[in-house]
Order: structure tokens, then sequence, then C-alpha cells
């Protein structure tokens, strides 16, 4: 009631670095152009996306323990 509608966690202990990249990443993703406006699971996923493209964090350890928990939207 009192709380938050969604919140982004790890689901293990993660890699500092990468998780700036992705929070900063996912943060960027939320603040778009005017009419363009994602969902937060949809910047969630591009985040992730990045950190996948570059080979210095493309291991599955460094972005798949993030989770979108409540409203996606």
């Amino acid at each position: 009631i009192a709380g938050v509608p969604s919140t982004v966690v790890s689901q293990w202990k993660v890699e500092s670095a990468s998780t700036r990249d992705l929070m900063v990443n996912f943060h960027r993703g939320l603040i778009s152009p005017a009419g363009t406006k994602p969902t937060k699971s949809d910047a969630l996923r591009q985040a992730a996306l990045k950190l996948m493209r570059n080979p210095a964090t493309s291991h599955p350890f460094y972005w798949a323990g993030f989770v979108l928990v409540g409203d996606g939207g």
C-alpha cells in the first residue's frame, strides 16, 4: 500500500561494475523522447541486451540475475 509499484532486484550476488552499467542503461531507457515512452520491462530488456552485446559482460552472470518485480508498465 505504501510502497513502490515495481522494483528491479537481483536473484544472486552480482558484480558491481556491470550492475552499474545495467542500471544506468535501464534508467536512461526510461527517459525517452516525447511519445516513445518504453515500459519498465522493455527498458530492463534493452539494458540487458546491451550488456549481452559487450564481450566483457556477455556471460549471463552479468545480466541474467536481474528481474523486474511488480508493475512492468
